[in-house]
């Protein structure tokens, strides 16, 4: 069949038509589609480093925090005692009561339980101890952003427990020597050994008899994490090291 000019004309339009429709269906526009994959792939790992940057940079300086933390953690857990078994308790307060010349009878300390510490607002600094000192500090200790009345609030919703025990015995003294030990308890040089009751017979003779309740408080002394992790990098890469060398001897 012969074609005039203006069929081959056509024809031709057509073939140009055709392998530009095809050119684009099957290669322009899947490289658009790569392109544009990458070009949100990129975005994804721009995005994914401001991150790690910013990661990075709250890190700056975390193994001074985690020192700092820890050194302030063994403070506070240093005016309480560290846990004790009841022989324990039963020989520290012997020898606290020898010290001061109160002889005790019928000593009986309770099971391993917890007490609470809370610090109530309006307390008389007169009538404060260490302990309640040391307890107004945790509890108005908190995360930063959080406002005076919400830490306010949480103090009096979360009062700290800790372990204690609850040490009961009959004494005989003279006055002094009673105050003495009292006075030992007040500042804290017994630590967090405190009196919850106390009762005397006649105060007025030369040698007081009476009962006395403790409240011997303990706090677990935590581990130095930073030594921890230490010590936990040095076991993984000393079990990575036979395990090398078991491979090669094998």
């Amino acid at each position: 069949m012969k074609l005039n000019y203006r069929d081959k004309v056509i024809l031709i339009t057509l073939l140009v038509i055709l392998v530009w429709v095809i050119g684009v269906m099957f290669f322009i526009k899947p490289k658009f589609e790569e392109l544009d994959t990458a070009n949100k792939e990129f975005d994804a790992q721009v995005l994914l480093l401001n991150q790690k940057k910013e990661e990075i940079a709250a890190d700056e300086g975390l193994e001074d925090r985690v020192k700092q933390a820890y050194k302030d953690v063994t403070n506070i857990a240093n005016n309480f005692y560290k846990k004790m078994t009841t022989d324990e308790v039963s020989t520290k307060i012997d020898d606290l009561l020898d010290e001061v010349k109160i002889t005790n009878d019928s000593l009986s300390i309770s099971q391993y339980s917890s007490a609470t510490l809370a610090f109530i607002n309006g307390t008389p600094v007169e009538a404060q101890t260490d302990i309640d000192r040391i307890a107004k500090t945790e509890l108005d200790t908190a995360p930063e952003g959080i406002t005076e009345e919400v830490t306010q609030e949480e103090a009096v919703k979360g009062p700290v427990t800790v372990p204690a025990y609850t040490v009961e015995f009959g004494f005989s003294c003279k006055l002094d020597d009673l105050k003495t030990f009292l006075e030992n308890l007040r500042t804290n040089k017994e630590k967090s050994l405190v009196v919850t009751e106390c009762t005397i017979s006649d105060i007025n003779e030369e040698t007081i008899t009476g009962e006395m309740t403790l409240c011997l408080m303990m706090m677990p002394r935590m581990e130095d994490p930073l030594k921890k992790n230490s010590q936990v990098n040095n076991d993984q890469a000393a079990a990575s090291a036979e395990s090398t060398a078991e491979s090669a001897a094998s």
